[in-house]
């Protein structure tokens, strides 16, 4: 599972901070169908944030959507995040415990042995 943050900040045509607007926060699996995971305003640096949770791999398309008011148009935003098996990881874990594993193994085996030798 990973639990991105995802930030938008809004500005004017001159990068001034809008404060107080609306920021609509949409989610995809295709980039084609949306659908709306936040509603978030914004600060006083034009900056609204969310988080959302992915469990499964594969890619995922976020959109922030300014939808406009009376003094500015609206405006989106369209990132992508593909969240992939890191097999690097698996295998960092696995020599991390690859001697207590041997460790045991031969624990095992000289078990077996005395076992083997005291019949």
């Amino acid at each position: 599972m990973v639990t991105l943050k995802l930030t938008a900040k809004l500005t004017d045509a001159g990068g001034n901070p809008l404060a107080s607007k609306t920021i609509e926060f949409y989610k995809s699996i295709d980039n084609i169908n949306f659908s709306l995971i936040a509603t978030r305003t914004t600060d006083s640096n034009g900056i609204a944030e969310v988080t959302d949770e992915i469990t499964s791999f594969g890619t995922y398309y976020y959109k922030a959507r300014f939808p406009g008011d009376e003094a500015y148009e609206a405006s989106e935003a369209t990132v992508s995040y593909t969240y992939s098996f890191d097999w690097e990881q698996v295998v960092q874990m696995f020599m991390q415990w690859l001697p207590m594993i041997l460790m045991i193994m031969l624990i095992v085996l000289m078990v077996s042995l005395i076992a083997v030798a005291l019949r």
